[in-house]
């Protein structure tokens, strides 16, 4: 489901004059509810503040946070929790608590030194728009406001972001004694993604799922910390563990028997670390941690999760069970981040079978505590994969997983629940960790990726007898012909994995900057840690791939609980195609399909114009163009060609694999557009009248190509780019001669 801001709707539910969050409306009677359902929300959000310098306010005004004066742009987090209230399937009002901006409040200040503090900050909705109300000098008033066009307000299932430029109120302005344009300035943008928390005094009001019959037991996770235990540090990499509660959200209750003659049958429970970054202009969402697993014990059977019910089940009721074998329904169990850190009670993820749940007991490896101490079984956590330094703007995610032994097969797949992820000081050799945010439950951090990045596109694809597997994607266009592949694979409890992934890579596109990223196995697991292998087939596919399961059944492969990335750059746009994966463990089918994939298309035959033309003494302008298809080793039907030449004059075509942007010569009008080197075709006469701007210089390339197999760019294969200039006399020009522009083509086979 997704809303989109019904400005009517809002009008009707927004106040005359503006309401704190946590207060009545004006004019509501006492007792009476709000209009439509009521939901709480977890807020988290960013405040960017640009420079000062394009702030576009008045002469000397500025919005900066107190005690700070900066050049460059200014991040503030805002984070807190809000009321939304929805009628109808619309959005009526929205308010939030006050949210602290840091330390320092921002100001209003001018040259004069005049300043106005605005204090925490609320967002609400008001008289149709999304403001954010100022909690100092301007005692409630909106200090700012979205500008009109910009906001984006969307929700997806439990959660909803707001997007917008921002810009002066109307009351900051009179405060002020600004002009009315002023509100048209943006300072910056705004950035808030809304989490619903389970409040059982205040449960959600809109439509459950139908039952889907006999459920059975279905543990989730409901809750991750409050705070992270750290352990202390090896070589560069920290020890972690988190509390988490689970929670049986099913009809039936759930086994947790840890002892007697079948001790196997309780849950295990394995944290992992994510990071989210962007790196040279393109996002990735990466693993890079995860732990050993914790061996349930003794449920607990405390209240309640009554709030949480994805099965649907009418009036779900906090039933114990009174017994340690078992957990009741709408009970949970918790366990200290201590508990999970306690390395004799934590076994392999090896000796798992994560689509039944089935494992020995007592576990084979690992037993009681190993070396290094403060790490071991873990979650364990590079320095590098956290330094600020080196992640700068990132942000992270905690997940945690419950694989359970009694679980009907639809509910297998809501284990997953994650957590934001602040990243503090280094102490004691290891990183500083703390949550932010609420525990958002039900989905897996790779889910999560898919609803903080947009543009990212996630599927998945259920093994058959086994688990599900999912592939998240995201094509980012980088200018200059260039788009940066990015797919994420995460194994949720398939046991037979996957060792070999296959992206379509059609005639004349490229591949370069090839990456994979892995997480790494410790403490004594059996997994190889050798990177896939990429394999380039031009003109037919990028694979990636690891050992079969017969020549290793040790080897890298993509198993539950992990993710794997892939990547890379191509020349070519993205297209509709299929992406096919191979099962590491035998059985059948041995390959699974990702289809309507966003992958290379085909961009052989493509030229295309860039850089800048010159002007020559007589006024002509010339200009690069092409007809038929270039080809790796057809021997004619591909003109290159430049137009609008000085009649009459000597020139020639030349090429390279290169571009650049520099100056011909001092005075000159002309770019020189091909790097070096460069390789020279036929001298030739433009022909036409004497100047005129008639001429033409034009020269089939494939024939000129087939007739000099070492030039420049052999051996010429499919996929290749070339990029073209004309070069020309012009006597009365610097350096007597003169340049078109450029073109640039890739070859077909």
């Amino acid at each position: 489901m997704s809303w989109s801001l019904s400005k009517s709707a809002i009008a009707a539910g927004a106040l005359a004059t503006v309401a704190v969050a946590g207060s009545t409306p004006a004019g509501t009677p006492a007792g009476t509810p709000a209009e439509g359902a009521v939901r709480g929300y977890v807020l988290s959000g960013e405040l960017l503040l640009f420079p000062t310098v394009d702030q576009n306010l008045p002469a000397g005004w500025s919005v900066l946070p107190e005690g700070v004066s900066s050049e460059g742009s200014t991040v503030l987090g805002l984070s807190g929790l809000s009321e939304l209230t929805e009628a109808d399937g619309e959005l009526v009002s929205l308010f939030s608590k006050p949210m602290p901006t840091g330390t320092n409040q921002l100001l209003l200040s001018d040259e004069s030194g005049r300043s106005i503090g605005l204090g925490d900050l609320s967002l609400a909705t008001y008289d149709g728009k999304w403001v954010l109300l100022s909690h100092g000098a301007l005692a409630g008033r909106p200090a700012f406001e979205l500008a009109e066009g910009s906001e984006v307000f969307s929700r997806r299932g439990e959660e909803f972001s707001l997007t917008g430029e921002l810009v002066l109120s109307e009351a900051a302005r009179a405060e002020l004694g600004l002009e009315a344009t002023a509100s048209a300035q943006s300072l910056g943008s705004v950035t808030f993604l809304g989490s619903a928390f389970f409040d059982p005094a205040r449960p959600t009001t809109s439509s459950a799922p139908a039952a889907l019959g006999a459920i059975g037991p279905d543990v989730i996770v409901s809750t991750i910390g409050s705070t992270f235990g750290e352990y202390g540090a090896s070589g560069g990499i920290g020890g972690y563990a988190v509390t988490t509660v689970s929670c049986n959200v099913g009809d039936a209750i759930a086994i947790w028997i840890d002892a007697g003659a079948q001790p196997n049958r309780h849950p295990v429970i394995g944290t992992q670390l994510y990071r989210y970054k962007t790196v040279n202009g393109a996002t990735r969402f990466e693993q890079i941690g995860m732990s050993w697993l914790k061996h349930g014990f003794c449920a607990a059977d405390a209240p309640s999760c009554t709030s949480i019910n994805p099965n649907g089940i009418a009036s779900p009721t906090y039933a114990p069970n009174g017994s340690c074998d078992w957990l009741g329904l709408f009970a949970t169990d918790t366990y200290s981040d201590g508990l999970n850190a306690s390395q004799p009670g934590c076994g392999p993820r090896s000796e798992i079978q994560p689509w039944t749940g089935a494992y020995p007991y007592p576990y084979i490896l690992g037993s009681g505590t190993g070396s290094p101490g403060g790490i071991y079984k873990r979650l364990q956590v590079k320095n590098t994969d956290l330094d600020p330094a080196l992640n700068s703007g990132a942000q992270y995610w905690c997940e945690v997983v419950y694989i359970c032994t009694d679980e009907a097969e639809p509910q297998r797949y809501n284990n997953y629940s994650v957590r934001q992820t602040t990243v503090g000081a280094l102490t004691g050799g290891q990183y500083n960790l703390s949550f932010s945010g609420a525990t958002i439950p039900l989905i897996s951090a790779v889910q999560r990726w898919a609803q903080i990045d947009a543009g990212v596109v996630l599927s998945f694809v259920d093994v058959p007898g086994d688990g599900r597997i999912y592939l998240a994607r995201k094509v980012t266009n980088l200018g200059g012909g260039q788009y940066h592949y990015e797919y994420a694979m995460f194994n949720m409890n398939s046991d037979r994995g996957a060792c070999r992934i296959a992206i379509p890579l059609p005639s004349g596109a490229s591949a370069t900057d090839i990456g994979f990223t892995d997480v790494d196995y410790h403490s004594g697991e059996p997994y190889s840690g050798t990177d896939w292998t990429p394999i380039v087939v031009p003109g037919t596919s990028l694979t990636w791939q690891t050992d079969a399961f017969t020549t290793n059944p040790n080897a890298n492969a993509l198993r539950w609980s992990t993710t794997y990335n892939y990547r890379f750059r191509s020349n070519a746009a993205p297209a509709s195609g299929n992406v096919t994966v191979t099962l590491f463990k035998p059985g059948t089918p041995t390959q699974i399909t990702f289809t309507n994939v966003d992958v290379p298309g085909s961009s052989c035959g493509n030229a295309a114009a860039y850089c800048t033309s010159s002007v020559t003494t007589n006024g002509c302008s010339p200009s690069m163009a092409a007809s038929g298809v270039p080809s790796a080793t057809a021997a004619s039907g591909f003109t290159l060609s430049c137009n609008n030449v000085e009649g009459q004059k000597t020139g020639l075509l030349y090429y390279g694999t290169a571009q650049t942007a520099t100056a011909w010569a001092v005075g000159s009008s002309s770019i020189k557009c091909v790097a070096n080197p460069t390789q020279r075709l036929n001298t030739t006469n433009s022909g036409g009248t004497f100047g005129a701007c008639d001429g033409l210089l034009s020269t089939d390339w494939n024939a000129w190509r087939s007739t000099h197999p070492s030039a420049l760019g052999s051996p010429f294969t499919a996929g290749q780019t070339f990029h073209a200039q004309a070069w020309f006399r012009d006597p009365p020009a610097p350096k007597a001669t003169n340049l078109s522009n450029g073109l640039t083509f890739t070859l077909c086979p």
